[in-house]
């Protein structure tokens, strides 16, 4: 039934997969079931109950979590190839995030149940699933550590920078409202649009009805480092 998501899937090639085991890659490809989403569907939602992991095959997710003061806060967008819902499941307990799609996605869903029964029947995998919090974790950290970085420019910069490694679609384009964008590195949307603005007359980006896309990536890095 997979079948005809099996040419390039872009989950076989992520970094996670590619680094585990043939037995292992052969029992976790044997528990999945593909899924679909509409754009603003739920993956799942903070406080369900964790019951699998997900890897995006095609189409972006974004990542959102309340703030203190109750206002959803979109933490990341992610597109082909993110695995998501390992930390919950093996800690058997609630999602302390929400996973929603931005656009048209398909998944791989890898029910609890055929993971438990996966484990049960080789513990040693029990690692591989650590692998895989331990770089999510990873991901975590670096959106954290650039949150902190003095001026409002940097911080746009390193964060489209992010994005259009994570969740850019194949022509380059990051599908992510102003408002989302602006929300992710902590500033005020009009103070967004005055950053995007000058990155655009500069020509180091293009915009476009919810869309940015990066046109000289180095000249973008080479000012995070001035």
């Amino acid at each position: 039934m997979l079948k005809n998501l099996e040419s390039q899937n872009p989950l076989r090639q992520s970094s996670w997969f590619t680094a585990r085991s043939p037995a292992f890659q052969q029992a976790f490809w044997a528990c999945a079931v593909s899924k679909s989403y509409e754009p603003d569907q739920a993956l799942y939602l903070l406080g369900d109950r964790a019951d699998g992991i997900h890897g995006v095959v095609r189409g972006a997710v974004k990542i959102t979590t309340p703030a203190d003061d109750g206002q959803d806060f979109t933490m990341h967008q992610e597109g082909c190839g993110f695995w998501v819902g390992d930390l919950a499941l093996f800690a058997s307990t609630t999602r302390l995030i929400s996973v929603v799609a931005t656009q048209p996605t398909e998944t791989l869903f890898f029910p609890s149940s055929r993971l438990d029964r996966m484990v049960r029947d080789n513990p040693e995998f029990l690692r591989d699933f650590y692998a895989l919090s331990y770089e999510n974790m990873q991901k975590a950290l670096r959106i954290i550590a650039n949150l902190g970085v003095t001026g409002t420019l940097k911080r746009l910069v390193l964060r489209l920078l992010h994005l259009e490694e994570v969740a850019a679609d194949s022509d380059g384009w990051i599908q992510i409202s102003q408002e989302e964008l602006a929300g992710m590195i902590a500033v005020s949307p009009v103070t967004l649009h005055r950053s995007l603005h000058s990155l655009t007359d500069q020509g180091l980006i293009e915009g476009g009805y919810g869309r940015l896309r990066i046109k000289d990536r180095g000249a973008l890095i080479s000012l995070c480092q001035s």
